[in-house]
């Protein structure tokens, strides 16, 4: 069984933002469209979420924060969403404490994980993030140990502003060195993006045509918001371009579980459902029907007509059965 709401979008992955902290303080944070300084749901929720989650068809799951590295019970979460045998569980970090965690986290059931990774200038690092140069060393470190560790796919991300759009072939070169990905985001204005967007704000499509001058199309993702796939100097470049973009939504397959127990359908959309309290009382089946009565709030950001956008997500359809 797998949801699928008024569009034609499949409901497939659940980003699980376990909580709103985090000790970087990047110019261009979205907080996943959350507020910080809120409670967290403990591990034995996050757990209790998945299960309800993976009875309607979702069997990806995202940890995402704030920072998840900062919760002290990270192992437990994983080894909790582990055990349910999800198809992917992967973890988006800065990196900061990954050295320290790198082996706990994998032989606790971690398969993937992007690491952010903005700049390879310590100093410029240090202005994005708001931290200092000595940080960037340190998130180095932490990504060689989660290669030593056996991690095989990591994979970095990096949001393109017109701060850092100059190192996009430096970080290519650098997942070359490595064995690494590398995913390109656009700017959203949201969070603290949203202040100064005009003047940081860089269009991914002249990046992209820069590099298919030496690249190749790989395809798209029409598993997740049907973004692009490219090949350059043997690097798998995945492209975010999330603003302003219809196809980008026409092929968005997730939803977000916020740390204070909301359902949220769109980063650019308040909170849909309120959960929390059938969490804390293991209502499965009330916390099914809230993931259900949630999908059908889902709704593109940015569309088309509504006839193009059911077009568009035939191929999505028919690639997940």
């Amino acid at each position: 069984m797998v949801l699928i709401d008024r569009y034609g979008r499949p409901l497939l992955k659940l980003r699980i933002v376990v909580d709103s902290e985090c000790n970087f303080n990047c110019f261009f944070c979205h907080f996943e469209g959350q507020s910080r300084h809120v409670p967290s749901l403990t591990p034995e929720d996050i757990g209790f979420a998945a299960e309800a989650a993976m009875r309607i068809g979702v069997m990806d799951f995202k940890l995402t924060g704030g920072e998840p590295l900062l919760r002290r019970d990270i192992i437990k979460i994983i080894e909790e969403l582990s055990l349910r045998k999800p198809k992917d569980l992967s973890l988006t970090t800065n990196g900061y404490l990954l050295g320290e965690l790198a082996s706990r986290l994998h032989e606790a059931g971690l398969m993937r994980l992007n690491v952010s990774l903005h700049s390879l200038k310590p100093e410029r690092y240090a202005f994005i993030t708001g931290t200092s140069p000595k940080v960037f060393n340190k998130v180095i470190d932490g990504l060689m140990k989660a290669k030593d560790a056996g991690f095989t796919n990591i994979k970095l991300n990096m949001v393109v502003t017109r701060v850092n759009v100059d190192e996009v072939d430096d970080l290519i070169s650098f997942a070359a060195k490595h064995g690494f990905s590398l995913q390109l985001i656009e700017l959203m204005p949201v969070g603290y993006g949203e202040v100064n967007f005009d003047e940081n704000y860089v269009d991914l499509n002249t990046v992209v045509k820069q590099l298919m001058e030496r690249g190749r199309f790989l395809g798209s993702r029409v598993d997740l918001h049907n973004r692009p796939l490219l090949s350059v100097d043997g690097v798998k470049v995945e492209v975010v371009k999330n603003y302003m973009n219809p196809s980008f939504c026409a092929g968005c397959t997730t939803m977000r579980l916020t740390s204070d127990g909301w359902l949220k359908t769109c980063l650019y959309k308040p909170p849909s459902v309120r959960v929390w309290d059938l969490i804390k009382s293991r209502d499965l089946e009330g916390l099914i029907k809230a993931f259900q009565r949630a999908n059908e709030l889902r709704e593109p950001n940015f569309r088309n007509t509504d006839n193009q956008l059911r077009l568009s997500n035939i191929k999505v359809r028919l690639r997940v059965g």
